[in-house]
């Protein structure tokens, strides 16, 4: 058998794991949408959370969980923060009979992938860890973990922390007028910021990667910083809905990050010279 026949069976056997792992993502996602289809109480308690809580809560919380609320000044601060605290006087409605219909199946399919992560991410792992090197599987897993955590902190700062603040600051414009909110146009806009988050989170990663395979080291990034910055909140501006505060929430925390970037791309870069 020639070395071409070799590739070519090779290529094959790769293209049909491919697409055995494709199917078994596409029928973890689908069972999972459809166990999310069976709560929608759940799914409405999701939507209408930002909508119910506010960051003086959250704080609050922090505080009573990790201090204790009795006889102290931070007990003090966590009952201020309570008494400060409001919801968003709003309301959501549907314009018409498919509108409903079509941001149930939004968070359904949204929570099917959720829940349905650990198996889709397994999948990818287990498909790319055979290619891999030994050195770079050493690197792969801590990698692969690093991504995953990234991109969580980043959708449960968004929607613990700036979606509440941003209903919040919108609710109060005009005050004069009613709040009334298309329910699709909201799921549309919770969806967009949490994605657009978790993807924004993971700047550091990317950092690193570049680093990591020549591209720029951490000294170019340093020297590059004021041009990241405008990047920054031009990227923002593009992953969160046109509003400033959303803006705001995602460049400031991305500032921090890119000098975590830095620290990472340093940190590899110190690793690289220990191998040479």
């Amino acid at each position: 058998m020639s070395q071409f026949e070799d590739l070519s069976m090779t290529f094959w056997g790769h293209l049909e794991e491919l697409r055995r792992r494709l199917i078994i993502i596409a029928v973890a996602v689908g069972v999972f949408t459809f166990l999310s289809l069976s709560f929608s109480r759940p799914i409405e308690k999701v939507l209408r959370f930002p909508m119910e809580t506010s960051i003086n809560n959250i704080l609050a919380a922090v505080i009573d969980r990790t201090i204790g609320e009795e006889g102290s000044m931070m007990g003090f601060l966590s009952i201020s923060l309570r008494a400060g605290a409001s919801n968003v006087e709003a309301e959501l409605f549907k314009v018409g009979p498919v509108e409903g219909i079509m941001a149930y199946l939004k968070i359904s399919i949204t929570c099917g992938l959720l829940l349905a992560s650990p198996i889709v991410l397994y999948q990818i792992w287990a498909f790319i860890f055979p290619a891999l090197t030994q050195q770079e599987r050493r690197f792969a897993l801590p990698l692969f973990l690093i991504i995953v955590v990234f991109f969580v902190i980043g959708v449960i700062f968004a929607y613990l922390i700036v979606t509440p603040t941003v209903l919040h600051f919108s609710a109060k414009l005009f005050p004069d007028m009613a709040n009334r909110w298309d329910i699709e146009k909201y799921v549309n806009f919770l969806t967009r910021l949490l994605l657009g988050f978790g993807i924004a989170f993971e700047l550091p990663i990317v950092m690193a990667f570049l680093s990591w395979i020549g591209v720029i080291n951490a000294q170019g990034f340093r020297e590059r910083r004021s041009y990241a910055v405008v990047a920054i909140f031009v990227m923002s501006a593009m992953l969160t809905p046109a509003d400033v505060v959303s803006m705001l929430l995602m460049a400031v925390p991305l500032i921090g990050l890119y000098q975590l970037g830095i620290f990472f791309a340093f940190l590899l870069e110190r690793e690289s010279e220990s191998y040479a």
